[in-house]
């Protein structure tokens, strides 16, 4: 999950209040989150520039109105897709021609003016993460906006309920349409592997003969139904490690140009009430509620100083450019899985943690809990309690973490049957129903299965595997010098627990931590 180092609420409520420095330090650190927003949504388009640039206008005109400060982010973030839609719409008005042919998105020349190039270049992708970005060209144009939140929400910048509310959706809504892409996804990368395989099928080169090299849903459904019955091009589907391990932890596009509007600070020295507003509608509650974007409103324009927007907006840039996460791995390549042997079943990891305060809920208070042991009593559940075998190994993992614990002077791990309950769930529903994700398919997500399991939280984390493994084996895969690693050495964590459950694809592990409330 995204952890806010930068502005929290405070800022944003100076900001409301006409503090200049909050609002010059609010607004610098989103300029890279929206860079990305915007970017990925309209795929490096030749606009992108000037949709950021409006939707900080945008932002900035609807500031003061903005009843809920903690919504600020989920609220920009819904500013900046409206003023997408609003971009592609006009376009779409004055071009006879469908999206995806349109200046920007086809046959594109230098990596820097393709989003997806870009991507790749700037944050040195290679192996399956590098495929993954590639294989975004190959969504359909109408899960663009959904992909470039996905994206976000998957590399730990955004919430899934910040995702949900940009869309406009429930929780629940967004988890299917999340689903439905990360299988068209899956099928993106089957054809991005099958086109690069150097020698490439001849059955396929003559398939893509009359093709003109546009990624489109067309050529994307012959290519992949090819794929499932070729004997040579079925081996692609092997291997092929989820998204979401691959992008945890991944970090920003960060703009190397300014991109601060030359006519902002002329707009911001407009006397209060005079003029007429071009605000978003201040959300409410959880942020879904921006106006249209597109639309006059009464609110006042916020007044910053003429000569010094661009010159701190620069300085607080770098600030956050030293900050952000590089891609995983030493050597800036993907952490490809082991070889296995041949029965083995294929490494697999991914992450997320967060650091915000659950809502107060009625469970009341449990009382302390021992520690348990190899063979504690089975907790109630729909699916089988872990096994004698399943809780040594917990132990084992618990002891080989707190070994590497210790080394980083942080406190022991202790086994929380609580925190163990929500992991060891979550590895059955994921066994049960066939999926991989720290999102479950109606929308739960690891704090709620947490507190749903009668463990009071103030922090957590979570870390996912899958396939056959040792005590020795998770703590090495985890062990990535990324954000699972960070999960097991955040000195603020004290309790753990480790769930495993198998399906049909092999075993999956889950590792829940947390921080008491």
């Amino acid at each position: 999950m995204y952890v806010d180092t930068e502005v929290g609420t405070a800022v944003v409520v100076a900001a409301q209040a006409g503090d200049e420095d909050a609002r010059d330090r609010l607004l610098a650190a989103c300029l890279p989150l929206l860079y990305n927003v915007v970017g990925r949504a309209m795929n490096g388009h030749s606009e992108v520039d000037d949709v950021v640039q409006e939707t900080m206008v945008r932002v900035v005109s609807g500031l003061r109105g903005l009843r809920d400060p903690e919504s600020f982010r989920s609220w920009m973030v819904a500013v900046a897709m409206n003023e997408v839609r609003r971009r592609w719409t006009a376009r779409q008005n004055t071009v006879a021609a469908p999206l995806d042919t349109l200046e920007g998105t086809r046959e594109v020349a230098d990596p820097g003016s393709d989003f997806v190039g870009l991507t790749i270049l700037r944050l040195g992708l290679s192996g399956q993460r590098k495929e993954v970005a590639e294989a975004t060209r190959w969504l359909d144009d109408g899960d663009r906006d959904l992909l470039s939140l996905w994206w976000l929400e998957t590399a730990g910048e955004l919430t899934r309920e910040e995702l949900a509310a940009a869309l406009d959706l429930s929780r629940q809504h967004a988890a299917v349409r999340v689903q439905r892409m990360k299988e068209q996804l899956e099928l993106g990368r089957v054809v991005v592997r099958a086109l690069s395989a150097d020698p490439r099928c001849p059955e396929l080169t003559s398939l893509v003969a009359p093709w003109d090299g546009s990624p489109g849903a067309l050529w994307r459904k012959r290519i992949a139904r090819h794929t499932r019955g070729c004997a040579i091009c079925s081996g692609h589907q092997r291997d092929l490690m989820p998204a979401e391990g691959l992008l945890a932890g991944i970090g920003l596009v960060v703009p190397t140009h300014d991109l601060w509007p030359a006519h902002l600070n002329t707009a911001w020295t407009v006397p209060p009430g005079g003029g007429p507003g071009t605000g978003a509608g201040g959300g409410s509650g959880s942020g879904a509620g921006p106006g249209d974007p597109g639309t006059s409103g009464a609110v006042p324009h916020p007044r910053l100083p003429r000569a010094r927007g661009p010159v701190v907006m620069a300085g607080a840039l770098a600030v956050t450019v030293a900050i952000l996460v590089l891609p995983d791995g030493k050597d800036g390549k993907d952490p490809r899985p082991a070889e296995p042997a041949p029965s083995a079943p294929v490494a697999v990891v991914s992450a997320v943690e967060t650091p915000v305060e659950p809502s107060p809920s009625p469970t009341p208070t449990p009382t302390p809990s021992p520690t348990p042991t190899p063979t504690p009593t089975p907790s109630a559940s729909p699916s089988p309690s872990p096994s004698p075998t399943q809780r040594s190994v917990e132990q084992q993992f618990i002891d080989l973490v707190n070994a590497k614990r210790s080394q980083s002077g942080c406190p022991a791990l202790r086994v929380e049957p609580r925190v163990h309950a929500a992991a060891q769930r979550h590895s059955e529903d994921m066994a049960a129903r066939g999926y991989f994700d720290h999102t479950g398919p109606d929308g739960d997500q690891p704090d709620d299965r947490l507190s749903a399991a009668g463990y009071q939280w103030s922090r957590w984390g979570e870390n996912l595997d899958r396939g056959k493994k040792s005590a020795g084996d998770l703590v090495n895969d985890w062990m990535d010098g990324a954000i699972h690693q960070a999960n097991l050495l955040d000195c603020r964590f004290t309790a753990a627990g480790l769930g495993t459950a198998s399906g049909a694809s092999g075993p999956m592990w889950t590792l829940d931590l947390g921080t008491p409330r």
